[in-house]
């Protein structure tokens, strides 16, 4: 059975197809299933000598602003998503990279701009592989709405005093420091009255618990008790800070989006590669006619999953409703494909794609888990149906 599948794009520039040659070929050197087994036993649940090689071929410099160490735009950052969804790996590079990084950019950038130069350091830090900042906007009572925010900050002296409660904080369980919201006035469910808090990891009063996410992630739950920072550990200023927040997280979803169908991409290659080995009746599984139609719908949701993601990715410079009907759009598609693709590269594998020995399962858990990442598709389809 003939399938080839080109990992090229047309509208590639000379310098983005570089670093699509390079994913492609870390991926294939050291993205390996075993890779991520020994991952998942470190202590922090990924490599940190991954890390520090992100670090020193530009992946964590990617999409930010280049007076800060940044390197490429969103465009570029959704190329190494690409390659990191196709290794499954368990790096935070989305948690950091992808959501914190965007955001400290949108309040530097903000009416404001950066008061104390506090998102300019972190910028450069996150860039050189010294710092991870991890946001912390989602609470229990919220779900997928991170302007419900009961957490609380109040002026307490010459600082400030935070209490409240924050849940999944993707990349927490690892981060140096913590980018929490918090209220300043307004109802639990106003998206105005909002900031963003720079809070060191060992802040006195902060209690933190890093868990597992079920496919594999790190994040972590926080409890904020009466902790005290100084009065500049406010980011972006006096300006209200939702539109930062809506975009940094728009942005996440894409690039999710992005990592998504590379995973997806790992499913259909696994399962092709399968269906051609194991023979039965003395011929290749792949010589069923019902299993290559079944290929081939596989082959459609993937090429569509990435062609909808990158078109998301695209529009996040457009105006705000423009953006968002973007994100959703993606989101909406990919996270039903995402779980259809797991589910179908397992039942295609048979009993050997529900142990953890074989990929299958492992990329079938991070697709399961990728639905619920960010707003599943309800969360999306409201959103799209308000807009």
């Amino acid at each position: 059975m003939s399938m080839d599948i080109v990992d090229t794009d047309p509208r590639d520039d000379e310098t983005r197809a570089m670093l699509r040659d390079a994913a492609a070929r870390f991926v294939e050197r050291e993205g390996g299933f075993e890779a991520r087994v020994a991952a998942a036993a470190a202590p922090d649940g990924f490599s940190r000598e991954r890390w520090r090689a992100f670090a020193d071929m530009g992946w964590l410099a990617l999409g930010l602003p280049e007076d800060c160490g940044g390197l490429g735009a969103a465009g570029d950052a959704a190329v190494v998503a690409h390659a990191l969804g196709r290794s499954i790996a368990l790096e935070p590079w989305l948690a950091h990279v992808g959501l914190a990084g965007p955001l400290l950019a949108a309040l530097r950038a903000g009416p404001d701009g950066d008061p104390g130069g506090r998102c300019g350091a972190l910028l450069e830090g996150l860039a050189a592989g010294e710092r991870m900042p991890a946001l912390a906007a989602w609470e229990p009572q919220g779900r997928h709405d991170a302007f419900d925010v009961e957490a609380r900050a109040t002026r307490e002296g010459d600082g400030w005093r935070l209490d409240g409660t924050k849940t999944l904080v993707l990349g927490g369980g690892a981060a140096d420091v913590l980018l929490v919201v918090a209220r300043l006035d307004g109802a639990t469910r106003d998206p105005h009255g909002l900031a963003v808090f720079e809070v060191p990891a060992g802040a006195p009063g902060l209690a933190r618990r890093a868990l597992p996410t079920y496919d594999g992630r790190q994040a972590a739950d926080l409890r904020l008790a009466g902790v005290r920072i100084d009065a500049g550990a406010r980011l972006g200023g006096d300006a209200d800070a939702w539109p930062a927040i809506e975009r940094a997280i728009d942005q996440a979803a894409a690039l999710a989006c992005v990592e998504a169908a590379g995973t997806m991409r790992a499913v259909l290659e696994a399962t092709r590669a399968y269906l051609q080995q194991r023979r039965q009746f003395g011929r290749p599984l792949a010589a069923n006619q019902v299993l290559r139609h079944r290929l081939v719908d596989l082959f459609v949701d993937v090429e569509q999953a990435r062609a909808i993601s990158e078109t998301a990715v695209a529009r996040l410079d457009e105006a705000p409703a423009a953006r968002r009907r973007a994100v959703s759009l993606a989101k909406a598609f990919v996270s039903p494909a995402a779980r259809r693709c797991g589910e179908e590269g397992i039942q295609l594998h048979g009993a050997i794609g529900m142990t953890d020995e074989v990929a299958i399962g492992h990329l079938a858990k991070r697709l399961v888990g990728f639905a619920n990442l960010l707003g599943d598709e309800a969360w999306h389809l409201e959103r799209l149906a308000a807009s």
